[in-house]
């Protein structure tokens, strides 16, 4: 009994992430139509470079949307690593933080990349509705070998 309740609650929980994927997909494809539109006015131009910089801003919010979305619907360590490092690049491009917080910021993505290239491996461990599978294994299963 327990275990169903627990299987359940995971299958829900899951459910509830594809549907907050689907909210924020959603939001990210409005705000994508925005930013186009503000890209294509003239008059957005005369504000120098705070312009591009606030264009550039939006950008990376939505860069960091889509990945968000990645890592709710595919729980991996390397999707989770993508958004932090996203997250650390807008922080490091738009921002305008002192040069040792630019350096802490870089030093971070640095580590963030060490642990994708050192320490993450193909057979870390995905959760799934069916419990833990080998992360190499689910994509077996999904490409159908």
């Amino acid at each position: 009994m327990r275990k169903k309740l627990q299987d359940k609650m995971f299958e829900l929980s899951y459910l509830f992430e594809l549907f907050i994927s689907v909210i924020v997909g959603a939001a990210i494809l409005i705000l994508s139509v925005r930013l186009l539109i503000e890209t294509c006015n003239v008059s957005v131009y005369l504000g120098g470079a705070d312009s591009l910089v606030k264009i550039l801003d939006d950008a990376i919010i939505l860069a960091i949307g889509a990945e968000l979305i990645k890592m709710l619907c595919k729980h991996t360590p390397e999707t989770v690593i993508e958004v932090l490092a996203f997250a650390l690049a807008r922080q490091l491009i738009v921002g305008h933080a002192a040069p040792w917080e630019n350096l802490i910021t870089v030093l971070s993505i640095a580590v963030l990349f060490a642990v994708r290239r050192f320490l993450l491996k193909r057979y870390d461990m995905v959760e799934t509705p069916d419990g833990l599978v080998k992360a190499d294994e689910k994509e077996k299963a999904h490409k159908g070998e």
